[in-house]
């Protein structure tokens, strides 16, 4: 018995030591600390005499002394209390998001206060994240089809007018004027064009309408329209004819598609864009490659929305994208996803 008893603690210390959240063990009476656990004390940069003896308004947790004091009588009340989201003060002065959990058990025949701490910054940074993007999809499809149906039509109302205009005026003699009235309907006409061109771009209906394939033929065209470069899609046959590309799916490739080209054009400087999809080994592979500049020094550590967005938008669709200098220059941006994300687990 006492053998069981003693590999049961072991057991249990090896898993206090190894956890990867902050656990803290409190004396029930006192509300002091009597143990923490290594990955705590990491994760505040505290070592191990800033945590013993004290109390959790005193390493950061609560730091409001009488909501921490109501706190710990609801939880002798209670046995148990949970906080969402608590601020939590670092020993270098940062603050991190962490969701607190704490029980009340009976442990050799004394009540003692078990609290875990998870950190949940990254968790709200992802948040954050899908929220801004979310806004910013909503916001350029409402733009979109305003464009299309509000300046475009509009547009398309002062070209007719402009033909008329010329027809008449050549009618006269002399036809004085109608070439003019000619030149701006033409240019009413590339205005449409372009007004229609951007969008496409705010809001790709191909996506719904045709699918995920011919929508990037047409943004390519699109590109190369607007400024005048090389841009070509392909695709093999298999990933053309067999794999199914839902909207969801469809809509998040379509858009790292759109912020790569964009890298490739405004920061590259390139002239030459190639967009791939294949399928390797029941994987889709989305490329894109430029010949432009290539990537510059350091721009692992710091990226801006663009390259956030891209890498946000291949977490949510479980893919794996690679940002590399092209093997002849310029930028190669890979995006490899299953076609068949597996599910996500449920929030603990």
């Amino acid at each position: 018995m006492a053998h069981a008893l003693q590999a049961s603690e072991v057991r249990y210390r090896r898993l206090f030591e190894a956890a990867q959240d902050g656990i803290l063990i409190l004396d029930a009476g006192t509300g002091r600390i009597t143990d923490v656990n290594p990955f705590l004390m990491t994760l505040l940069g505290l070592g191990r005499d800033k945590f013993i003896g004290r109390r959790l308004w005193e390493i950061g947790l609560f730091q409001d002394v009488e909501k921490s004091r109501s706190a710990f009588k609801q939880l002798q009340r209670d046995g148990y209390i949970r906080y969402e989201d608590l601020p939590l003060e670092t020993s270098d002065g940062r603050y991190i998001d962490v969701e607190f959990v704490s029980n009340v058990y009976q442990a050799d025949g004394a009540r003692v206060i078990q609290c875990n701490i998870r950190d949940i910054t990254e968790r709200k940074h992802v948040e954050v994240e899908k929220a801004i993007l979310d806004t910013v999809e909503g916001e350029q499809r409402r733009i979109g089809q305003d464009l299309h149906d509000g300046l475009c039509q509009q547009l398309t109302g002062v070209a007719l007018l402009a033909k008329a205009l010329a027809q008449k005026l050549a009618a006269r003699t002399p036809p004085d004027g109608a070439s003019e009235a000619t030149e701006i309907a033409e240019l009413v006409n590339r205005a449409i064009d372009q007004t229609r061109d951007l969008a496409r771009g705010l809001s790709p209906l191909e996506i719904e309408d045709g699918g995920l394939l011919p929508a990037l033929q047409i943004f390519a065209a699109t590109i190369e329209r607007l400024y005048h470069i090389s841009c070509l899609f392909t695709f093999d046959e298999l990933t053309g004819t067999q794999h199914p590309y839902r909207p969801r799916l469809a809509t998040h490739l379509y858009r790292i598609t759109q912020e790569a080209v964009n890298n490739a054009i405004q920061h590259g400087k390139a002239k030459h864009i190639r967009i791939g999809m294949t399928t390797v080994h029941d994987r889709g592979v989305l490329a894109i490659q430029d010949n432009g500049v290539g990537i510059v020094s350091g721009h692992g550590k710091k990226s801006g929305m663009g390259l956030r967005s891209m890498r946000y938008r291949s977490r949510m669709i479980g893919a794996q994208l690679k940002i590399e200098k092209g093997a002849g220059g310029g930028t190669v941006v890979t995006c490899s996803f299953p076609y068949q994300p597996k599910a996500r687990p449920p929030k603990v």
